[in-house]
């Protein structure tokens, strides 16, 4: 009889862990995508970089803060992987919820949200191989320069913004997981 009350004690811990660890998750990831999108949205990113100030500059500078972000939780713990999932995923659900609100039909959406994953795994691995290179300023300020820029080139500003990016992601790599999940100190390196 002890035997099954000690099983059902444990399974019960589990359960609850399970719970409170999911809770936690959730509760991590929707301040964390707060976060992001505070500083993709942030007027002055636009202002002084010159990001054009359109959806796509918008979601460009988005997909880029959010980068920041999975680059430094994917390499963590399984908890820490389970938020960094869970944002993207908040990511995803916004951007739904944005194409329907902008009227774009019920059966268009998923196309454009596969799309958009589509961009976002590209750029990802656009950064990614950048940031590992010999000369990642200059390999960034490439990525940048194609994806924020398409119609009008602008490796200057690209160049700062990449100058910029680089900052974001090298202060968030010495930050501990506690400070990231706790705190939600992600971008404490100012616009300049």
């Amino acid at each position: 009889m002890s035997v099954d009350i000690l099983s059902l004690t444990t399974g019960l811990i589990v359960i609850f862990k399970a719970l409170f660890g999911q809770k936690d998750t959730i509760r991590h990831a929707h301040a964390l995508y707060g976060v992001v999108v505070a500083r993709a949205r942030d007027a002055v990113l636009f202002h002084h970089y010159s990001i054009p100030d359109t959806l796509d500059g918008r979601f460009e500078a988005l997909i880029m803060h959010l980068y920041v972000l999975h680059a430094r939780l994917k390499d963590e713990n399984l908890q820490a992987r389970k938020i960094s999932q869970r944002v993207f995923d908040l990511f995803i659900d916004d951007m739904d919820a944005a194409l329907r609100e902008a009227g774009v039909g019920d059966q268009v959406v998923p196309k454009r949200i596969a799309k958009m994953t589509q961009v976002f795994y590209g750029r990802t691995g656009a950064y990614e191989d950048a940031l590992a290179s010999s000369n990642p300023i200059e390999e960034l300020t490439a990525v940048i320069d194609r994806n924020l820029f398409p119609t009008k080139r602008a490796p200057e500003l690209a160049k700062e913004i990449a100058i910029y990016f680089y900052a974001q992601v090298e202060d968030l790599g010495n930050k501990n997981l506690e400070m990231i999940t706790a705190q939600y100190a992600i971008f404490d390196q100012p616009i300049q």
